[in-house]
């Protein structure tokens, strides 16, 4: 049987909600997708020029789509924290 230690999955969700809010997640998952886009040196098996086309073209909407977020999260200074947020962390300091 697994054991999950809620308090430390509330932590980590915490944590993750907070670091998805910044601009700087959303810039680092643009690079992502922007190094995911097909190069010419790839070895691409049977991948055809349009289906290659097709895959760059939407890996690049995302990245944009990324940068993006980023911009409305840097529009948003200082960025928002929820009252429910603001209590839970002034009880576990």
């Amino acid at each position: 049987m697994i054991t999950i230690d809620i308090n430390h999955f509330r932590a980590r969700v915490l944590q993750d909600c907070l670091s998805e809010a910044t601009a700087a997640y959303w810039r680092g998952r643009a690079q992502t997708f922007e190094d995911a886009r097909p190069k010419a040196t790839d070895y691409n098996g049977r991948a055809t020029s349009a289906q290659l086309a097709a895959k760059d073209a939407e890996l690049a909407a995302i990245a944009a789509a990324c940068r993006a977020r980023a911009l409305v999260a840097e529009a948003v200074r200082p960025e928002p924290i929820s009252v429910e947020i603001t209590e839970a962390l002034k009880g576990v300091a």
